[in-house]
């Protein structure tokens, strides 16, 4: 296995190819149109994190970094959005490992006070596995017709440079991720 830190628009044809190929597999139109937030619109991420088994993608995480509005504070987060694993490799501990390879990018490189991610609740006790606490205040963000309430997946924090807020209200002062 090969992990992989890059910069979404610095991918090669090589790469988006794969990242599509594995988005369909894993997220095909009738998968897609019954997740809770099929709704939305949604960031794209600004980076991922690519595992590699030999020539062929197994699982992805995308990572947005944004200044958001904390409980009346400004502050410098990173997104996780878009996580994957091939369903033939589920179970291997691929999506662990990207996810702990994208949690020390925001920590090393990207300089984010903490991180966060929106989950269905089957994910819960998997992300909690990995350190990530959810969050019980409201979320907002930016849709076509407007700022609301995002409530279509629970919203879960991990602690990076600072201790994430656990309540409160958060504006993502932008989309989803």
């Amino acid at each position: 296995m090969n992990i992989e830190y890059i910069e979404m628009g610095k991918l090669s044809p090589a790469q988006t190819e794969a990242l599509n190929h594995l988005r369909a597999i894993v997220y095909p139109p009738n998968v897609l149109a019954m997740l809770p937030g099929s709704t939305f619109s949604w960031a794209s991420p600004q980076w991922s994190i690519f595992v590699w088994n030999e020539k062929e993608l197994v699982a992805r995480v995308g990572l947005v970094v944004r200044d958001i509005v904390a409980n009346g504070v400004t502050k410098r987060i990173g997104g996780i959005g878009g996580v994957m694993t091939h369903p033939n490799k589920q179970g291997q501990g691929l999506a662990s490992r990207a996810m702990g390879a994208a949690a020390e990018r925001f920590a090393k490189d990207l300089n984010v006070s903490y991180a966060l991610l929106f989950c269905r609740p089957q994910l819960v006790e998997f992300y909690k596995r990995l350190g990530w606490k959810p969050f019980t205040g409201e979320v907002f963000v930016q849709q076509p017709q407007g700022r609301l309430e995002f409530s279509a997946n629970g919203a879960m924090m991990l602690d990076v440079k600072e201790e994430a807020p656990l309540q409160g209200v958060l504006d993502l002062n932008g989309l989803p991720w």
